[in-house]
């Protein structure tokens, strides 16, 4: 039986380890206070349910470290594996127009931090993916009768606007580049 896809906050555990190994409380003040929080905010107690998932994935390993007289905390780090898999996820376009608002944002908020090339290249790959989608929309319109034209103009609508929003940032990063 195939494993189900990685939730949007079990990519969002992977992408924070990527910068380093931490404790889950380090992670959970990210979710509480950083931008990441308004486009993936996760309680701790389901931080820690996803971390459990990726390490039961064998996505993560952690280490027991004891600081003074406290007690040992998990110490959590990516495998080769998880590396792999957050990787791959970050340079891959959201399929999905909702997926837009969530993962394709998660994606976004590692790779602006790590690799503006990545990130400009994946924007780039984005609007075209979303391109695609916005033509067959339009067919779909102009086939349409009824409440099936109705329910395509308003996804076509809603493709228009992601796709302005998206060529917007293409045209922020290109002007930040030349400054």
């Amino acid at each position: 039986m195939e494993p189900r896809p990685l939730f949007a906050g079990e990519y969002a555990v992977l992408g924070l380890l990527l910068g380093r190994p931490m404790h889950g409380y380090e992670m959970a003040r990210y979710f509480d206070r950083d931008d990441l929080s308004e486009v993936c905010p996760i309680e701790q107690s389901m931080l820690y349910t996803y971390l459990r998932n990726v390490e039961e994935r064998g996505l993560v390993c952690w280490s027991e470290v004891r600081v003074g007289l406290r007690p040992p905390r998990k110490l959590f780090e990516l495998t080769e594996a998880g590396r792999a898999t957050i990787e791959a996820w970050l340079d891959e376009p959201v399929q999905r127009l909702r997926e837009v608002r969530l993962d394709f944002l998660l994606k976004l908020y590692f790779l602006h931090g790590l690799d503006r090339v990545r990130e400009k290249a994946l924007l780039g790959r984005q609007i075209a993916v979303c391109d695609a989608y916005h033509e067959r929309l339009l067919a779909h319109e102009a086939e349409g009768l009824g409440f099936a034209r109705l329910v395509a103009a308003s996804k076509r609508s809603g493709a228009e606007s992601t796709l302005r929003w998206l060529r917007e940032y293409a045209w922020q990063l290109e002007t930040e580049e030349r400054i």
